[in-house]
Order: structure tokens, then C-alpha cells, then sequence
């Protein structure tokens, strides 16, 4: 079976983007809308696509360039669970650096040289170039990111300059350059747990706004705090990435993706059993990375192998990145725990023996819906939006009344949960994903017993000397908790690299002189690739 799946954007060459993008009707309105000067906010769970869509628009406005004049800047903030200073902004100053940065690299690629006005605006007045400018920035960052190390220490910031500035310098280039205006592509921008970070973040957004500038940002469902100033229907427009497996051209769209990628035996090995390539699209709820898990975890492609792997994935594999954020964020440990219990016992439990009574009974509605009462105690909903993040579950609309006319939340849990339990998952696939309604779904009240085990605790933000102390046990954790192909982990140890930390240590060039047998160019994708999944590990 082919290994070769991108499960990540980070993975894939810039040359590739387009030709691996199928564009759905949805997914271009969200790559016409990151080209747009509309600011835009687009929500989904890990492994939908938001990096990719925002890989595509960067590229189509690289690409039309010089006729459109807008320069993309991509701009990633995962490591910012390294940032540990008594600075107490220092998340927006760390950003706001990391954003003047990437845009003088972008001009400095074009070969576009920024007016001394403009420099002097970006190093708070000081008479800087933008060479000796662009290395300040270097310093700052660098000595943001390697605070970790030691928290609690100062960074400089005299050199770092006002939102104001910020937007007359970049109002300034664009004139001079005769450029239409600069996009900033934000992703990965709001993190689970760290609502302060996010409020910092998105009130930054909101003050970038200017006929100059344009913002789009990527992020997850269920955890993102927006603060008191930024309103997400009034500061930008709002879409989030959803790919219904009720939809009628959705098995059509994961097909051609697939065929993107799979080596040619592969997929003329699905060809001929299509119904066993269905199954495993329908089980991934429009998820393209974890349509790639389980296509790379069936070694063959006949019915016993899809079934054990729907079994063996989603009975264990899915809940693992559940259950780790139970393990590094103590505070939210019993929530996160009861959260899988109840999905797993009552939820799950429901609807597989509500479809069994249906198909016993010659009832041609099934259901891999849910609905939740309005007034269930906050801590569920809680539970419930973690595993949103997580992408276990979907949250499809509000304000939907139930049987009994009360008013609640519909969500849908993944597919293949509910395939997995059954003694023959491909069989039971035929019948599911032909009977699909969802208008039929399982009610849960606002008291329903399951409630009453709830953990007795006030969640509460989790504070940086906290986040500082749980970095520090995360970076002595060994490679092997990344999820990065066995053939990264089993080179980066063949240098000596066996925690996070000391793979968080090294530079690439290092990587490119020890690994033997290895070119420098995959060596840096490897370590990209590894640098990239270690900090979204890091940041939950």
C-alpha cells in the first residue's frame, strides 16, 4: 500500500498545490474569498484543508502577481507556546514582529527595496536599513522563541514599533512599490487554551484593517476566543470548512482527491472495489487527512483489511489525540475524559442500537446525528466543543427543536465511530450510507443522567507560568509521540535526536550534513515537516 499521502500542507512543494487542489464549490469560494480585501476568518478541525486553501490562494496571487500587484505573506504563529517572557504582551509583540519580518522577506524575494521612511516607521523611529532592520527583527523573534529556556526573562522591545506605524509603513510601501496592497495569511492563529493569546491576536487583526491590508486567518472550532473587541460578523467575514457527507457530489470529491495522490496500483485497486474506497471516505466525515491515515493503514485492499483498520482507527487511533490533551493540560484532564465517556457510552451506544432497531425493523432512516438541549450545564457544552477541536464530533446548526418541540444543538459524530462498532463495518457501510437522514437523530435532555458525573471543577484559563511548566515536560517527551512517518523518526534518532527538545535544538543545517544517504533538500523537508508537527503538538 502507497505511503506516499501528504497529510500535511507544510509537506508539500509549492509546485504542487494546484495540481493536488479540487476545487468544490466551497473550497473556491474560500480561496476567491483569502484573495479578496476582505478580512476572512475560516473555521474547521486539524486535517480539513484551511492550510491548503490558504496554500492555494497564496499561490494564485504569487502567480498573478505581476498583474494583480498584491503581495501574500504567510505567517504561521505555532510557536508561540515557546514564548515565555514577563512581557505581558509579549504574544502581540512576538506577532507583530513576526509580521513586519515575513513581509520585508516577501518584498526582499521580489527584489523590492523599502523606502528609508518606511524602515524608520518599522524600527519605531529608529534610522535603521532594511537589511540591518530585517536582522533586528531576527534577533527579536529568535530571542522570543528560545525564552522557553528560561521564563521569566526580558526581550528588548525598544526597537519593536506601534500598530500605527505598522499600518503607514505598509501604506507607504505600497505606494512607492505600486502595489495594490499586502495580504497576510494568519494560520494556525488561535490556540486551544491560550484565550489570552487569541483576544491578543484577533484585536491585532482587526487593527491591521486599511485599504492596504488584508487579513485572512485559520481557526479551530469550539476553542477560539475572540475578546471583547473584535465581533466576528461586524471585523470579517466568517466561513467555516464542511464537507457533508450527505452532500451529493461529496463521495465524487474525496475520490479525486485521493487519485491526486495514490501511487497508480493503488488506485486501480480501489477502482475495482470502489465500495471499500466509499467506506473509508464516508468513515473520515470529509477529512482528508484522516481518509489518508486510513487509506495508508490498509495494506491491502480487500474487505477484512478496511474493516479491521475502521475498527482498529476509530475505536482507538482517533480518541488518542483526544485523550493527549487531557495529558498536557491537567486542568481540563477530568472534562476531556468524561467528554470521551459520554460520546462513547451513551452517544455512540444510542444511535448504533437506535440504527439497529431501524434496519431490523425494515426502517430506511439512519442517523449519525445527535441533538443536545439548550440548557444542558455549561460544562458539557465544554466537553462538547473540545471534542469539536478535536473533530470527533461536528456541530451542524442551532436553534433545531426536537421531538418534543424543545430547542437545542444538532451535531454529527464521525462515520466510521459508528461503523466501528458494528461486527461488519463494510456491510453495514452499504446500508448506512444509503439511508442517511438527518432529520433523524438522538435527543439528549437537559438532564439527562449522564450529566450527573460531570466533574466538579471551574475551568479556568490556563495561566503561562502554567503553559511554561507543561512545554518544559512536553520537550522531554521522546520523537516518537509526533506524528511523523516511522522513516523521519527513524533517521532524526539515527543523528542522535530523541526528545523534542533536542529536535527543537538543531538547525537544519545539521541535519543536512549528519543524515547520510539523505539530499539537502529532503533533509530540510523532513525537518520542516517534524519542526511543523512539533509545534502544533506543542500548542494542543
Amino acid at each position: 500500500m502507497t505511503t506516499g499521502f501528504y497529510y500535511r500542507t507544510e509537506d508539500i512543494r509549492a509546485d504542487k498545490v494546484l495540481y493536488l487542489f479540487v476545487g468544490s464549490q466551497i473550497d473556491r469560494e474560500i480561496v476567491n474569498l483569502f484573495k479578496s480585501p476582505v478580512p476572512t476568518v475560516l473555521e474547521g478541525s486539524r486535517g480539513t484543508g484551511k492550510s491548503f486553501l490558504m496554500a492555494v490562494a497564496r499561490i494564485e496571487l504569487e502567480n498573478s502577481f505581476s498583474e494583480l500587484k498584491i503581495l501574500p505573506v504567510y505567517v504561521a504563529f505555532r510557536g508561540s507556546s515557546l514564548v515565555h517572557t514577563s512581557d505581558p504582551l509579549q504574544f502581540r509583540h512576538w506577532m507583530l514582529t513576526k509580521v513586519i519580518r515575513e513581509v520585508l522577506k516577501e518584498l526582499r524575494k521580489k527584489g523590492l527595496i523599502v523606502s528609508s521612511y518606511a524602515c524608520s516607521l518599522l524600527s519605531d523611529n529608529t534610522n535603521q536599513d532594511q537589511t540591518r532592520l530585517e536582522t533586528k527583527l531576527e534577533q527579536i523573534i529568535d530571542n522570543y522563541e528560545k525564552s522557553y529556556q528560561n521564563p521569566g526573562n526580558t526581550v528588548n522591545i525598544i526597537n519593536i514599533p506601534d500598530i500605527s506605524d505598522v499600518r503607514d509603513a505598509f501604506e507607504d510601501i505600497c505606494i512607492t512599490l505600486g502595489l495594490e496592497r499586502i495580504s497576510l495569511f494568519f494560520d494556525e492563529a488561535a490556540h486551544v487554551f491560550r484565550p489570552e493569546q487569541q483576544r491578543q491576536f484577533f484585536t491585532l487583526f482587526r487593527d491591521f484593517r486599511s485599504p492596504y491590508i488584508s487579513c485572512n486567518a485559520a481557526v479551530y472550532p469550539g476553542v477560539t476566543h475572540y475578546g471583547s473587541f473584535f465581533e466576528i460578523t461586524h471585523d470579517a467575514t466568517f466561513k467555516r470548512i464542511e464537507r457533508d457527507i450527505l452532500e451529493a457530489g461529496y463521495l465524487d470529491f474525496m475520490w479525486e482527491i485521493f487519485q491526486k495522490q495514490a501511487d497508480e496500483p493503488v488506485k486501480i485497486a480501489f477502482e475495482k472495489q470502489r465500495s471499500l474506497f466509499n467506506t473509508l471516505a464516508f468513515s473520515a466525515s470529509g477529512n482528508p487527512r484522516i481518509l489518508f491515515k486510513t487509506l495508508s493503514k490498509s495494506n491491502k485492499v480487500n474487505t477484512s483489511e478496511v474493516e479491521s483498520v475502521v475498527r482498529n482507527y476509530y475505536r482507538a487511533d482517533i480518541w488518542s489525540e483526544h485523550t493527549k490533551l487531557g495529558e498536557k493540560y491537567i486542568g481540563h484532564k477530568a472534562l476531556i475524559d468524561w467528554g470521551r465517556n459520554f460520546i462513547e457510552t451513551h452517544i455512540l451506544t444510542a444511535i448504533h442500537n437506535k440504527n439497529q432497531w431501524q434496519i431490523k425493523e425494515g426502517k430506511e432512516e439512519l442517523t449519525v446525528y445527535f441533538w443536545i438541549h439548550k440548557d444542558v450545564p455549561e460544562m458539557v457544552k465544554e466537553a462538547l466543543r473540545l471534542l469539536c477541536y478535536t473533530g470527533i464530533i461536528r456541530k451542524i446548526d442551532d436553534g433545531v427543536r426536537n421531538s418534543h418541540s424543545k430547542i437545542g444543538s444538532r451535531y454529527e459524530i464521525k462515520y466510521g465511530c459508528i461503523l466501528s462498532l458494528a461486527p461488519n463495518p463494510q456491510s453495514y457501510s452499504e446500508v448506512l450510507g444509503r439511508n442517511l437522514d438527518i432529520r433523524r437523530f438522538n435527543e439528549f435532555g437537559a438532564t439527562h443522567p449522564a450529566y450527573q458525573s460531570l466533574p466538579q471543577q471551574n475551568l479556568q484559563e490556563v495561566q503561562d507560568e502554567e503553559i511554561a511548566i507543561i512545554v518544559r515536560m512536553q520537550l522531554q517527551q521522546s520523537i516518537d509521540v509526533l506524528d511523523i512517518t516511522d522513516w523521519q523518526k527513524e533517521k532524526l534518532k539515527g543523528v542522535g535526536v530523541t526528545t523534542i527538545e533536542s529536535l527543537l535544538s538543531l538547525d537544519e543545517e545539521y541535519l543536512i550534513n549528519n543524515i547520510h544517504q539523505v539530499g539537502a533538500v529532503r533533509a530540510r523537508t523532513m525537518k520542516n515537516a517534524a519542526t511543523a508537527e512539533l509545534l502544533e503538538y506543542l500548542s494542543g
